[in-house]
């Protein structure tokens, strides 16, 4: 080998060596699942790869506390930096690929967090935990990591949060009365909508990969409601229909062909139909409490996270009101279930920790 070779060589190496993204931890930092430990003060890391946990982030040795209680996690689409919100310790939180906190915003409660895929924007909503949580939503600037706005949306107990695709609205719902809050990201000013009939307390929302529908599950109604986002809102619901006992989270295949929900009151997944209105399989055998969902980017695994609190809500019960009587999240480990789409059977569980809630991936939602 020439000289002129061997320093050509070197050089390239050297600059690979300067370019954080080609290290190992790096390129694995996108297929990173994180969920956290709501009751254990932790985040288990998984390797969506070799479906294998890999790493468990201890907050307090993180300089939080033994009640931090971490409960919601959202990922840049490139895997470069997470957020988790601290409802605990009231604070949201930015961290690296390497798992550093480089940012902490102060907030109230924070609950869900949704990543708006156009602007530089955090969008935070409030734990259920509180007795009476503010009717605002946090809008955070992602890449300085400062609160700019805390949003008021009017309606009660915020908690489904999704940003459109185009970035033009944040959608919020409420647990307590019918009502969804729809933030134009312009003009700050609010529409409402009003769902007639009774109660349906919304969980959470989630949007389809062509940015046509939106849909969400009711956990009193035990009904999922669809959307039709190419219109404005206030909206009129496309289609509601039943699909089991507390549909709790959901997410779409890639295809957008079938969506899945997490049946929090059955022990179960229902997978849907969501333009016919019908179920097309239910998956049981194996599942707790199932709680957050994350459809791997292939489409090939489901990751169900299973509370496993041992609280069962009696039918018309609201889980989320037990949840704030401080059963949510016992001192019973969960587990994260593997589940082959194709088959819709368990492939492995991977122990998590206590009260586990909500989980995160790039590119997820």
């Amino acid at each position: 080998m020439s000289r002129l070779t061997v320093l050509a060589a070197a050089l390239l190496a050297a600059c690979a060596g300067t370019n954080p993204a080609t290290t190992p931890a790096a390129r694995s930092a996108g297929t990173k699942l994180y969920v956290v430990n709501q009751s254990g003060a932790s985040v288990s890391v998984i390797d969506q790869e070799r479906l294998v946990v890999d790493t468990v982030l201890d907050l307090q040795q993180m300089g939080f506390s033994a009640n931090a209680r971490p409960h919601h996690v959202a990922v840049e689409k490139d895997g470069s930096f997470w957020y988790v919100s601290l409802i605990g310790d009231g604070r949201v939180l930015k961290l690296d690929r390497m798992n550093h906190v480089v940012g902490q915003v102060r907030m109230e409660t924070p609950g869900l967090l949704a990543i708006d895929p156009a602007h530089d924007t955090l969008y935070v909503g409030r734990s259920m935990t509180a007795p009476n949580p503010p009717k605002s939503l946090g809008v955070i600037k992602r890449s300085t990591f400062a609160m700019v706005d805390e949003q008021e949306i009017v309606i009660s107990r915020p908690h489904a949060l999704v940003v459109s695709q185009d970035g033009r609205w944040a959608h919020a719902a409420s647990l307590a009365e019918n009502r969804i809050a729809s933030v134009d990201s312009k003009s700050g000013q609010v529409a409402l909508t009003t769902l007639p009939g009774a109660p349906r307390s919304m969980v959470q929302f989630t949007i389809s990969p062509d940015g046509k529908h939106m849909i969400v599950g009711g956990e009193l109604s035990n009904s999922v409601i669809v959307f039709d986002l190419t219109t404005t809102p206030p909206f009129t619901p496309a289609r509601e229909f039943a699909v089991g006992g507390k549909p709790w989270d959901p997410v779409f295949s890639p295809d957008g062909k079938h969506a899945y929900f997490s049946l929090f009151g059955d022990n179960a997944i229902a997978e849907i139909d969501y333009i016919a209105g019908t179920v097309t399989r239910r998956f049981t055998g194996g599942f707790a409490q199932p709680y957050d969902m994350i459809m791997r980017n292939d489409g090939k695994y489901l990751f169900v996270v299973n509370q496993n609190t041992g609280a069962t809500p009696r039918a018309g019960e609201s889980a989320h009101a037990m949840m704030d009587h401080g059963t949510h999240g016992s001192a019973s480990s969960g587990w994260l279930s593997v589940v082959n789409v194709a088959t819709g059977k368990v492939e492995k569980n991977l122990m998590l920790g206590a009260g586990p809630t909500g989980a995160g991936a790039a590119g997820a939602r």
